[in-house]
């Protein structure tokens, strides 16, 4: 029989309870609803997107918000997490590139992946297979 070590015997004492991380979200329907609005501008005029290492609290800066209030509103209002939010926009921005890519063109996954702002080539495969449900080769082959 295995001993159980001292952090078994801690974790089942004081139970694996975790923090409630959610910020509750202090903004009139007004407020909410400006916010929406300059983070709609933000990202299609300035397309932050489609830049590598860009994190939340860049948005935070470029909104002039704190980025806890920014972080409830995008998990709370928008209901996804800045990741998946970010992912999204280059997403639709890649299938566009797609879209408008001559049929006999071959296309270079990692150079897509680069220019749509992702850091890698695996973590935009995974995005793009979450958002539209195909991987991207598959998804070009459908295009054409």
């Amino acid at each position: 029989m295995k001993k159980k070590n001292l952090f078994y015997y801690l974790r089942s004492w004081f139970g694996e309870k975790k923090k409630n991380k959610t910020i509750e979200l202090h903004m009139s329907n007004e407020s909410i609803e400006e916010l929406k609005s300059r983070l709609k501008v933000l990202m299609t005029t300035k397309q932050p997107f489609l830049q590598k290492g860009y994190h939340m609290k860049d948005m935070a800066e470029d909104l002039n918000i704190p980025i806890y209030q920014l972080s409830a509103f995008i998990n709370q209002v928008m209901g996804v997490r800045f990741t998946d939010y970010m992912n999204k926009f280059r997403i639709i921005y890649c299938e566009e590139l797609l879209r408008k890519s001559d049929e006999n063109e071959k296309v270079n996954f990692q150079y897509l992946a680069d220019k749509c702002g992702f850091n890698n080539r695996n973590s935009f495969a995974s995005a793009f297979k979450k958002f539209t449900g195909k991987s991207p080769s598959i998804y070009l082959k459908h295009l054409q």
